[in-house]
């Protein structure tokens, strides 16, 4: 289909929330998936051995129970580790767990120094030539310029032709243009559609590995400004403050949190949108003086991961076998991150399955370092994992859930507004048949929506490479060239992984008012229901297969 097509389609479709089969699972993979797991007896020893793959609505979350949930995340934003608002979340998420059936939850617990500022702006500010310029959020951990603001002459940074030292200045710094055609990897895995196994949804998408204009979705375009990372220009040169203007409207640069996260620095910064950085953009190449203002704190504060365990028949001895639910609590928005929320609902259907009719043990690891100072990098010494290279050894599967009932949208003229459809979402696999098969077949079964099942080890069904594997569920994957570091991490698991591409999700501004909780469901089936297959199925089975 065309890509003006693909426009029409998207601006006259809704959200529409598929009914599930009862009967969507083919013959082939009931019988692969219908024995337990070694060493746990024949199918006819457990008399719950259906609800593992088949999903019993009575047990599930509900749309309505996930958004009494959701609205616990949208009241305590943006949600930072060891800040009031993420202890609220992650008390709330550890009460569930403790409902639902968990033992031996512990708190893996350290110091660090908490950077925070106002939510509104009027801990931040700036005034250009005399002007005061509508600001659209902070630089976080910058440092902190006192009530009194840094007043200093500003320079326009050029890309192309950088100015020989910006030391002591304000810099300005517009966000780069995409690049032409033709796309090198790091872009074509990043910024456009990329090939799958299977995707709902056919006629949703723009072309493969093609540029994708935010008049069609603004997910792929907002991602390309905001991993440009361009705080570190001004550290780098010392500037005495910068300013990043985003090629965006101001409703998508609203409450955008700066990602990757940067470690504490001393060049306190504001982000402006289009609209309100043109004037600063002229301003700054006539080298005008301005003072830009964020009043900050910083504090020692408790950061923590929580670790619990809904435990198997085995739970306790030398046979137990883990399957590890991982997902980071910390982040800005209703969706970064609440995949805590599909993992309180996986928990919550298998607490109805006696602990000695459950094959393996469910470990619930809510880690909280994402949004962290220096990101995941700065914390590796004192994670879980690190600290306690034992609690390895059981775990035998892995699944992820992130940025769950996500919406897409886009910029027309100027305007944000909502496309009318899912959010693209990812359902990785590892490389392994049995498992991407059940992948497809739960996606299908339960109506998720514009999801694309992705296997990244190899090649999808057009040849292409498939979606990269991010966030905390990439630990599932072996050890990589360049992640020595992380050694402790990459547990080389089968497994699975739930991720929204975020969109408009980035920021502090999206709220309840932006989820959609049937979505939720949607997704809360097809995960749980995957889950069962790594409670169950045989090691030997699913285990991934090497690739070049």
């Amino acid at each position: 289909m065309l890509a003006a097509e693909l426009r029409t389609v998207t601006r006259t479709a809704s959200f529409r929330v598929e009914p599930r089969s009862p009967h969507g699972w083919t013959w082939l993979l009931i019988v692969a998936l219908s024995s337990l797991a070694v060493g746990c007896g024949s199918a006819t020893d457990n008399p719950y051995v259906d609800k593992f793959t088949n999903i019993d609505p009575e047990w599930a979350v509900t749309a309505d129970e996930g958004y009494e949930w959701a609205l616990v995340k949208s009241a305590n934003l943006p949600a930072m580790n060891g800040s009031p608002e993420w202890v609220n979340y992650t008390t709330f998420l550890e009460e569930g767990l403790r409902e639902f059936g968990v033992v031996d939850m512990h708190r893996n617990s350290w110091m660090y120094d908490r950077w925070h500022t106002t939510k509104d702006s009027s801990g931040w500010s700036l005034v250009s030539d005399g002007t005061p310029v509508r600001v659209a959020h902070y630089a976080a951990n910058s440092g902190n310029t006192g009530p009194e603001g840094i007043t200093a002459e500003m320079i326009y940074y050029d890309h192309d032709n950088p100015p020989d030292s910006i030391a002591g200045k304000i810099v300005v710094i517009p966000t780069r243009p995409h690049p032409e055609p033709p796309y090198d990897d790091e872009y074509i895995i990043n910024f456009t559609f990329n090939d799958y196994e299977w995707r709902a949804n056919d006629d949703t998408y723009w072309e493969l590995f093609e540029f994708v204009p935010p008049e069609f979705s603004i997910t792929f375009d907002i991602w390309w400004q905001l991993r440009q990372s361009l705080w570190r220009i001004a550290v780098d040169g010392g500037a005495a403050g910068h300013v990043i203007v985003y090629d965006m409207a101001f409703e998508r640069t609203e409450g955008l949190y700066t990602f990757g996260v940067p470690p504490l620095h001393e060049s306190p910064g504001v982000i402006l949108s289009r609209e309100d950085g043109a004037k600063v953009l002229e301003d700054a190449k006539a080298g005008k003086t301005a003072t830009l203002r964020l009043e900050a704190t910083i504090e020692e504060t408790e950061a923590f991961q929580t670790i619990s365990y809904l435990p198997g028949r085995d739970y306790g001895t030398a046979d137990d076998e883990q399957v590890l639910l991982i997902n980071h609590t910390d982040g800005p928005s209703i969706t970064q991150d609440n995949g805590a929320l599909g993992l309180l609902a996986i928990v919550k259907y298998f607490s109805h399955i006696p602990q000695e009719h459950r094959p393996r043990t469910l470990a619930v690891f809510l880690d909280s370092r994402h949004y962290y100072p220096g990101a995941e990098g700065a914390s590796y010494d004192v994670s879980w994992l690190t600290r306690n290279p034992e609690a390895r050894e059981p775990l035998v599967a892995i699944l992820q859930a992130e940025h769950m009932g996500e919406m897409d949208y886009r910029e027309v003229d100027g305007v944000v507004e909502p496309v009318g459809l899912a959010e693209q979402s990812y359902l990785w696999s590892r490389n392994n048949q049995v498992l991407i098969d059940a992948a497809v077949a739960a996606a299908k079964e339960h109506g998720w929506e514009r999801v694309q099942v992705a296997v990244p080890e190899r090649p999808g069904i057009n040849g292409g490479i498939q979606q990269v594997w991010w966030g905390v569920g990439s630990r599932a994957l072996p050890l990589r060239e360049g992640q020595r570091d992380f050694a402790a991490h990459q547990l080389d698991l089968p497994g699975y992984g739930l991720g929204g591409f975020l969109g408009l999700y980035w920021t502090t501004a999206s709220g309840i008012e932006r989820w959609n909780k049937e979505l939720f469901e949607n997704q809360a089936y097809t995960m749980t229901q995957l889950a069962g297959v790594l409670m169950t199925a045989d090691l030997d089975e699913i285990r991934p297969e090497p690739t070049e």
